[in-house]
């Protein structure tokens, strides 16, 4: 018992899918210090079952990023602005993402980031099948971040790792525990001569690819000498075919001494996660704090029942000599008791993980609503000049139309333009209508948004009317026209143009 409370919990879950939690296997390790208790597979449903007082989970994401970037200041809050802004200049996700990033001075005015970055899609999914509300998992992160920490406990030196796992190779170069340089490449599980090649491919390929990385991101260019191979690829390491030098037998012979009772070569991304810093945890503050919490609780809890007991014999041993002060201990002993069940109490409890799981869904409701600011500023650039915004009103699909508000001095009606100025190719009518169709028998929210939109066009009746289809056909690729009409003011020379559309969360976030 005391075993499963004290121990630590390694998993690693590879790529994270859509299989149902009963279906998953993933591979994990159970260590005291680094010592392995037990090691194998276990669906998702089972890791809750493995106990453990800290939890620590890899996964590998497709479109991971390792990188190094400038900034002028050392505030983490600003960096994460610079940061970010970096990453999406460079376009390098077309998907939200999380950050992790440290600062590290290099001159007076020069700040060197380094960053790491994984799909948000591919965080939320490692969470899903995580014992969250059961377990203190104190830390998820990329398995390429296991093997730069298991990596650096033996060297610090850049070593090229050449890694396989069932169909994916990986090739990282890793200096004192950060990746340098990635390179991803897919392969048939189980073909050792595709495994090879690649291998070669990357030995070749390293040297001019680093020193373009480090020029960028600074720092100076070392030749990388040491070249390891981990994962499935562990049979290369005896091949007759691979030039394997001193150095590099040697590094690997002190990895696999890092771990006893398991290969830590042939499961890096597994072992390696005893030695991840936390300052590259992809899971949110919230649970870390949880996490640490959890782990707390057990120890102060065990080292105050631990005083209390040794109180109760010191105070059975004076009570022999001294029965006056049996009152004393009595309420000392008492007051350490309900300290320690004080403490006990502050293990999280159902009320508080069910506020946890309330406050992620509010975010994830959050992410489907359309930004009304980023709306109006793309419809702001679109519409033609000398047009003008009437009034504008959103709602949600789905939900109660509100009252339109009265428009004195404006004929209304109007004629149905999108039909007189494109006839059956009019811009997104169809897929509006067929939208329309199967927003009457949905249920629950939808991440799709009614637009009612009141535009103002000067001019001529010829003018305006080149002026409405203009302005359709600038706002079509985002917003979809379910039908508008335009009533013309000969005696003020103006238009109304009043349209119906429908607008995706997605595109405004």
């Amino acid at each position: 018992m005391l075993k499963r409370l004290s121990a630590t919990v390694l998993v690693s879950a590879g790529e994270p899918g859509a299989e149902a939690p009963e279906a998953r296997r993933v591979r994990y390790a159970i260590l005291n210090g680094r010592k392995v208790k037990r090691h194998g597979e276990c669906t998702l449903l089972q890791l809750q079952g493995l106990g453990g007082r800290d939890f620590r989970a890899s996964f590998f994401s497709r479109s991971g990023y390792f990188g190094r970037s400038q900034a002028q200041t050392e505030n983490t809050r600003l960096a994460n602005v610079v940061a970010r802004r970096f990453i999406d200049a460079e376009m390098l996700f077309t998907e939200p993402y999380r950050l992790r990033l440290t600062t590290h001075l290099v001159s007076e005015n020069e700040v060197l980031l380094k960053l790491m970055a994984a799909a948000e899609i591919d965080c939320l999914r490692v969470e899903d099948f995580l014992p969250l509300d059961t377990n203190p998992v104190s830390l998820a992160t990329l398995e390429e971040v296991a093997i730069a920490a298991l990596v650096a406990k033996v060297t610090i030196e850049p070593v090229l790792v050449s890694f396989a796992r069932a169909e994916r190779f990986l090739s990282l170069v890793v200096e004192n525990g950060e990746v340098r340089q990635r390179r991803l490449e897919n392969i048939n599980p189980g073909d050792m001569a595709a495994a090879e090649a690649a291998a070669q491919r990357a030995e070749m390929m390293v040297g001019s690819e680093l020193a373009g990385e480090i020029a960028v991101g600074g720092g100076s260019a070392k030749e990388v000498a040491i070249k390891i191979y981990m994962g499935d690829l562990r049979p290369l390491a005896a091949s007759a075919n691979a030039a394997r030098d001193y150095a590099s037998r040697e590094v690997e012979k002190k990895i696999a001494a890092q771990i006893q009772g398991a290969d830590a070569l042939f499961e890096p991304e597994l072992f390696g996660l005893s030695f991840v810093a936390r300052k590259w945890n992809f899971l949110e503050d919230e649970q870390v704090h949880k996490a640490f919490a959890w782990q707390a609780a057990f120890p102060v809890s065990m080292l105050l029942c631990g005083g209390a007991v040794a109180l109760g014999l010191m105070a059975s041993a004076d009570m022999v000599s001294n029965s006056g002060v049996s009152g004393q201990v009595e309420a000392e002993y008492t007051r350490q008791v309900a300290a320690r069940d004080a403490l006990t109490q502050r293990i999280p409890k159902d009320q508080e993980l069910s506020r946890f799981k309330n406050l992620t869904d509010l975010l994830k409701q959050r992410s489907d609503q359309v930004r009304v600011d980023r709306l109006l500023s793309w419809m702001t650039q679109e519409l033609p000049p000398g047009i003008t915004i009437s009034s504008i009103q959103m709602y949600r699909e789905g939900d109660v139309a509100p009252e339109l508000p009265s428009q004195p001095g404006v004929t209304s009606g109007g004629e149905d333009v999108l039909t007189k100025f494109f006839g059956t190719n009019a811009p997104n009518k169809d897929a509006a209508a067929d939208k329309n169709q199967s927003k009457k028998a949905a249920k629950g929210p939808t991440d799709k948004y009614v637009v009612r939109l009141e535009l103002n066009l000067p001019g001529t009746y010829s003018t305006v009317e080149e002026m409405a289809a203009n302005t359709i056909r600038r706002l079509s690729p985002k917003l979809s026209f379910v039908r508008s009409h335009l009533s013309y003011d000969a005696e003020k020379d103006r238009a109304r143009l009043v349209s119906e559309l429908s607008a995706r969360a997605e595109d405004f976030r």
